[in-house]
């Protein structure tokens, strides 16, 4: 009851530098304690860890886009579907020739977390190769790598929709 009578304003309780006090108190602490809360969420949910550590990976940094140019330069071309959820990849070099005989595994995981990530292990198909498992509907970033004879020879990136079953 008191809590309303302090802020109850009359000729007989003016606003006075306590109300003023009391006011800007309460409203930094709404603003303080809605940053905490969106930051506990935020770092719940995608930690922002893309290596372990970024100096190490930056001395190999050269090294890496000199790969990323040479496959790049091979110029192979990749197609992704994701019907019904199960991953069917194809890779095709410039010529259109089908490319097999590789090991290829995809990194999967929500946009937003990391909480389903996921590697996906593709068997040889007759027309490419198709994931040994499904993913559940939704959002994805697939991570797309190809080795052959344990070297790195195609990686990419790509996002993709996962309809839910019967959604046209």
């Amino acid at each position: 009851m008191r809590i309303v009578r302090f802020f109850h304003l009359s000729d007989d309780n003016p606003f006075t530098g306590l109300h003023m006090l009391v006011v800007v108190l309460l409203f930094f602490g709404v603003v303080v304690g809605v940053n905490i809360v969106l930051a506990v969420a935020a770092t719940g949910t995608f930690p922002g860890l893309v290596v372990e550590n970024s100096y190490v990976a930056s001395q190999h940094y050269n090294q890496l886009l000199a790969e990323a140019r040479a496959r790049a330069g091979a110029a192979w071309r990749l197609e992704l579907d994701a019907q019904d959820g199960v991953l069917a990849v194809r890779l095709v070099d410039r010529h259109g020739t089908l490319r097999r005989r590789l090991a290829v595994t995809a990194l999967a995981g929500r946009p937003s977390s990391t909480r389903e990530d996921r590697l996906i292990e593709f068997a040889a198909d007759v027309d490419g190769f198709r994931a040994t498992e499904a993913l559940p509907p939704g959002q994805w970033e697939v991570d797309v790598e190809a080795r052959q004879a344990g070297t790195l020879v195609f990686r990419e990136l790509r996002r993709v929709y996962v309809r839910p079953a019967g959604d046209t």
